[in-house]
């Protein structure tokens, strides 16, 4: 992609973010936009001042380190707090697309020009998700920058600080540690202690500020909740209670499917979250397809899941025959959808964690690597059912009948196919092929 095209174009996208970014802010300091983040504002408020961080219910699918993080926040108050710390979304999608540079400048080289349109072709799909995080100062993305920093450095030989890395975004929310199981699989033994015990001194750090006696009364509620949800065996509700539409984890999405849900119930597009409807008559267009019982449903959900899991195990078996293997980063971000798809609760803004799957593809095309041509069409179809069809363009109320049929679980599902794809094309294990240094090269 020669410079001389394309670089006075470049002004236009580096215009649409700051543009971007800046109505984000105004929002904020107008405090027109409510979201989660003032649930942690007041979790991280309770931590400083000592009371049961989930009185209420609160947050209690977050551990105490949680609050603990958030508890200097609550030296001002929410929307000042949220203004100042607004430049960490920024700061997270730059850092993660720097280490996702860093990791494939050799496989998937290419000039400058490249560099920069794959960055921006990756965050115009994953926008949808994306806009939805800087509300929350964009903390789902760092999350995601802190797992893929801890994956650099164990590939740079620095154990103990991909450990670190690694094990605080384990020990800030546990879905992470799905990585633990990825380096258990490639036997990679210093690196799962490192992160282990990374994890575990950090998850017990809270008990220095509230002491033994509170910090397992917290740890006790939250565990209890946590495993009363996972474990529940109605596939339709999880942790928060009925499975809402906008939880795009696929257990839900698996159990819309199979089980005949309710009028009322949250998972429903006539009920989901809307107070101001409570009389919305069913929808004529919701379809409902098995009626399975919640049992049979939950069984059928638990073999589909641990089917997937244990294939892609299978597939990633291998042990990998150097650190700077190209065809690791591509098991990394699938690693990272498999999070979103396998998370109790995936909110809109926890899937952010498709930009690391987004951007190799798009880096792979640009750079004129052989991937399959049936990629190029599972992209289209993921950038059609994230993209296009959202609120914006279609209304909130088709939006919402378009979520009760898990469009959104079905676009990461086909990330993931895609990234598979990928991955086993360029680790050279379909016949005739090279490995992508041979043919990824300008």
């Amino acid at each position: 992609m020669p410079d001389t095209r394309w670089n006075r174009l470049r002004i236009l996208p580096i215009l649409a973010a700051a543009i971007w970014l800046l109505v984000a802010w105004v929002k904020i300091m107008m405090g027109v936009q409510p979201n989660d983040f003032y649930n942690h504002w007041e979790f991280g408020r309770r931590f400083a001042a000592g009371t049961f961080i989930y009185e209420g219910g609160l947050n209690y699918v977050y551990p105490p380190l949680w609050a603990m993080a958030h508890a200097p926040l609550a030296m001002v108050g929410p929307r000042l707090a949220k203004a100042l710390v607004f430049p960490l979304a920024p700061i997270s999608i730059a850092a993660l697309v720097w280490v996702l540079d860093r990791l494939v400048r050799q496989s998937l080289s290419c000039d400058s020009g490249c560099r920069f349109w794959s960055v921006v072709l990756a965050v115009a799909l994953a926008s949808r998700f994306l806009a939805r995080d800087l509300p929350e100062v964009g903390v789902n993305t760092a999350l995601v920058a802190l797992s893929w920093l801890g994956v650099y450095c164990w590939r740079e030989h620095r154990d103990n600080w991909g450990g670190l890395a690694l094990g605080l975004a384990g020990a800030l929310k546990c879905t992470p540690l799905l990585f633990i199981a990825w380096f258990i699989l490639k036997r990679q033994w210093r690196m799962v202690v490192t992160t282990m015990t990374a994890t575990v001194l950090l998850t017990l750090a809270p008990m220095l500020v509230m002491g033994p006696a509170s910090y397992v009364r917290t740890m006790s509620f939250w565990f209890a909740g946590v495993i009363r949800g996972v474990g529940d065996p109605d596939p339709s509700r999880g942790p928060l209670g009925e499975e809402k539409v906008e939880n795009l984890a696929l257990r839900p999405a698996l159990a819309r499917y199979l089980m005949h849900l309710p009028y009322g119930h949250l998972g429903r597009p006539e009920a989901s979250d809307d107070p101001s409807r409570p009389d919305t008559p069913p929808s004529p267009y919701y379809l409902q397809f098995l009626d399975l019982t919640a049992t049979q449903a939950g069984w059928v959900v638990r073999v589909v899941m641990l089917g997937l899991l244990l294939l892609v195990a299978w597939w990633f078996r291998g042990l990998p025959r150097s650190r700077d293997d190209p065809v690791l980063v591509w098991e990394w971000a699938a690693v990272s959808l498999l999070i979103l798809l396998y998370s109790p609760v995936t909110w809109t803004q926890h899937c952010v964690g498709v930009l690391p799957a987004l951007y190799l593809i798009c880096r792979a095309f640009l750079a004129r690597c052989p991937i399959p041509r049936l990629v190029l069409y599972l992209l289209g179809a993921y950038g059609l059912l994230v993209v296009v069809l959202n609120r914006t363009f279609v209304g909130r109320d088709l939006t919402k009948l378009l979520d009760s049929y898990r469009v959104k679980t079905l676009a990461i599902l086909l990330l993931l196919a895609a990234v598979l794809m990928c991955w086993q094309q360029l680790s050279g294990r379909s016949p005739g092929l090279q490995l992508p240094e041979d043919r990824c090269r300008r």
